[in-house]
């Protein structure tokens, strides 16, 4: 890592450390199994472009103006095309964006922040030292994930798959938290095939051993995700908690619904979905499964039992993203047989001008 990066790097761990004492709280808030409600904001895939970097700003003051409880950034910090992964393009940008949420802001990454950083969107998205996806993820946990702490101006306490210790150690960026009757849990998994794939694919052109490289980072870190989302429903039944919700960046394509012909496109999210199928099956409560990727607003039940039935007690939940500097509201309502109430908050600023 250059002698710039270490220092920038020191100093927002600093700073972050620095916060903690006057604003944390902790994750682990307690629940008592009273009526309990509150809303916390879900968006990703921003901004993008010029336009949505004229947005952004509107969408960070909208959301302190709701008082939420705290903010998830479900992955992609800029679209493919937006230039090179580096600090100055991206990362630096990032940081600065998210110290302007006046709650806690929990940041999951995206695959436009690291598995792309290659040249998948051409050769104006690469730059020397920047180009590597396995190196710009652990720049990203580096950057982000080195403290036990959200980011935002409000902190609040994490547990990181790292804190576990063994042979998930690498996963900082796995995180969970409880908010009074719900566990959450993040994980880092990816569209663009969860960083598996396929030579002549999603225009794939890296050399066969690089392919094998990056293959070998998807199956690794797969198994660390998996682990993780066990451990986490473990834990809430532990608990006792009524609801479970898992963010991550990728759009699943629960049932093939995109209708893609090649399946090398997706043959690595059936294990995800398989998973989470069981993980909602065995849980006594409700299970939400929030994401980007696709930038459309998007709730539906997908998935289907053993004996064909809807899985009654998941939901699947897309945010607005790319183009659509809007978010979602997820509002945790005890008396509320659903627990979870999605709502798109669409921004009144960002919201198209009407041509006459």
């Amino acid at each position: 890592m250059e002698l710039k990066k270490i220092l920038a790097t020191f100093a927002v761990s600093a700073a972050m450390i620095g916060s903690v004492h006057a604003h944390d709280f902790k994750g682990d808030h307690g629940w008592h199994g009273k009526h309990e409600k509150y809303t916390i904001a879900l968006f990703g895939d921003m901004p993008y472009g010029a336009l949505g970097k004229a947005q952004y700003p509107n969408l960070i003051a909208d959301v302190n103006a709701a008082h939420v409880a705290f903010s998830v950034f479900d992955g992609d910090l800029k679209s493919g095309g937006d230039g090179a992964c580096t600090d100055e393009n991206l990362y630096f940008p990032a940081q600065e964006n998210f110290g302007k949420f006046e709650q806690p802001l929990v940041f999951l990454v995206g695959d436009n922040d690291w598995t792309d950083c290659w040249g998948r969107y051409g050769p104006t998205t690469t730059a020397p030292g920047a180009d590597d996806p396995i190196e710009r993820l652990q720049h990203e946990r580096d950057l982000f994930f080195s403290t036990p702490y959200s980011l935002g101006q409000r902190k609040m306490r994490l547990t990181r798959q790292s804190d576990m210790g063994g042979e998930y150690s690498l996963y900082s960026e796995n995180v969970r938290w409880k908010y009074g009757p719900v566990v959450y849990i993040g994980l880092n998994m990816q569209g663009s095939n969860d960083n598996y794939p396929y030579y002549g694919v999603d225009g794939e052109t890296r050399s066969a051993d690089e392919i094998e490289r990056q293959r070998a980072e998807e199956v690794a870190r797969k198994a660390a995700n998996l682990a993780w989302l066990k451990d986490g429903f473990d834990y809430a039944k532990q608990v006792g908690a009524l609801g479970v919700m898992v963010i991550a960046q990728v759009d699943l394509n629960f049932n093939n619904e995109y209708k893609l012909a090649d399946s090398r496109s997706w043959d690595a999210f059936p294990d995800y979905i398989n998973a989470l199928r069981d993980a909602a099956l065995a849980f006594p409560g409700q299970v939400a499964y929030v994401h980007g990727d696709a930038h459309y607003f998007k709730m539906d039940k997908p998935l289907s039992g053993p004996q064909g039935g809807v899985v009654a007690n998941f939901t699947r939940v897309e945010t607005f993203g790319a183009r659509n500097t809007h978010w979602v509201s997820a509002t945790i309502d005890t008396k509320n047989p659903n627990l979870f109430i999605f709502e798109p908050r669409i921004v009144p600023a960002n919201v198209d001008k009407t041509v006459n």
